[in-house]
């Protein structure tokens, strides 16, 4: 087993007792990891976190450090990842590389992803506009909260009624369709 230091970090309390953090990464025989944070203080015990482990890629290691950082003690702490990255070039180079890929991966997914909403948003937009133009009942609820929740509820059936409709006939809408029971729209004619 091969323990390496990740990051570290000291402070002191109001009560001007000094600690350090140590986040570490535990190379184990079998070649998984582990990932462990420890507060010592000057003065004081040792405070613990629990390992998390067995760890087997850049991702799972990752995702377990990002995990001790939301731990109440690690909470308001940053992440050094370019630190971590560059620390473990020198002793877990496949390791380094796989959490460099995991940014990677991520930001291309959260490209894709952007892009995805932009298309639906552009897609969107005609059939916003036209049930902007559409009258449907409005809400009797008398309570303003309720009122305003039933209205976007009202809403949201006249656009996903709107959608399915251009979906499934290639154009909008126009006069009279009734949705439910009672529910009835005025949709713009063309």
């Amino acid at each position: 087993m091969k323990k390496l230091s990740l990051m570290s970090w000291s402070d002191s309390n109001m009560a001007r007792n000094e600690w350090t953090w140590f986040i570490t990464l535990t190379v184990r025989k079998n070649g998984t990891y582990s990932i462990g944070a420890m507060q010592t203080a000057v003065d004081g015990p040792t405070f613990k976190l629990p390992s998390i482990y067995p760890l087997r890629t850049g991702r799972q290691v990752r995702d377990a450090i990002e995990q001790l950082f939301l731990n109440d003690p690690l909470a308001g702490e940053e992440i050094d990842w370019q630190g971590t990255i560059e620390g473990l070039t020198e002793h877990v180079p496949e390791l380094s590389h796989e959490i460099e890929q995991s940014f990677i991966e991520d930001s291309i997914a959260e490209a894709a992803s952007e892009r995805q909403y932009e298309e639906q948003e552009q897609l969107d937009a005609p059939i916003n506009d036209w049930v902007d133009q559409a009258q449907w009942p409005l809400s009797p609820m008398s309570h303003s909260f309720g009122n305003q929740v039933d209205n976007a509820k009202r809403r949201k059936w006249v656009f996903d009624y709107v959608r399915n409709y251009y979906t499934k006939y290639g154009r909008l809408p126009n006069s009279n369709h009734t949705l439910h029971r009672d529910f009835r729209v005025q949709f713009p004619e063309d």
